[in-house]
């Protein structure tokens, strides 16, 4: 379960942001989620919520948008959307792809209560 491990280091950021504004408490995160990222997302959630107790980031709303998946074709010269990282190059049929999108998780958005 990486997911755990995922989310510590998640809130980490998200605490230190919270501080670095000033701020007394974190209301909402936004995280972006490659759907090729083997990253479940209700188990990661569930590690935010564990993760953030006794932070400033505590009954924070947590969501998650997905991420398509995209890459570029090496034989078609075309950007493609893909299914899985054995997917073929839906123009030509080709595997000679480089993924570009579709495997990364990003903190998309941060809102906080600040002091002022």
């Amino acid at each position: 379960m990486h997911e755990l491990s995922l989310s510590l280091k998640t809130i980490d950021l998200v605490v230190e942001h919270a501080h670095q504004r000033q701020s007394h408490r974190v209301t909402a995160v936004t995280l972006g989620i490659g759907v090729l990222s083997c990253i479940e997302p209700d188990a990661l959630l569930t590690g935010l919520q564990f993760a953030s107790r006794e932070t400033l980031a505590e009954g924070a709303q947590f969501l998650v948008e997905m991420i398509p998946a995209t890459a570029w074709c090496e034989v078609c010269q075309q950007q493609v959307d893909i299914e899985t990282h054995y997917t073929g190059c839906p123009l030509c049929h080709s595997y000679q792809l480089i993924v570009e999108t579709g495997q990364e998780l990003k903190i998309k958005s941060i809102e906080v209560e600040s002091y002022v």
